[in-house]
């Protein structure tokens, strides 16, 4: 199609791991407030939900500008977010 796709790297193993990477941030971010209290971790419930919904308007947005190339490179890498999950 004349239109190429980033497939070496972290690209290989999920499609977005920079989302990967700002939740390992949050959780990182609640992580010192320890597990005595839910409170801390609302935000890396919030931002998990907010990635997963950029993540479907992304894949979205990449089928509609990348077509075919983009349903070859989601064969080649299955994984969105989560190598081996999501």
């Amino acid at each position: 199609t004349g239109k190429s796709l980033l497939v070496s790297g972290w690209w290989g193993f999920v499609r977005h791991p920079n989302y990967l990477g700002d939740l390992v941030m949050a959780l990182a971010w609640s992580l010192p407030c320890g597990f005595n209290h839910i409170l801390p971790y609302f935000y890396v419930i919030y931002f998990t939900l907010l990635l997963i919904h950029r993540e479907a308007r992304d894949e979205h947005q990449c089928r509609k500008k990348y077509g075919l190339a983009w349903e070859k490179y989601c064969r080649r890498v299955p994984y969105r977010i989560f190598p081996h999950i999501y």
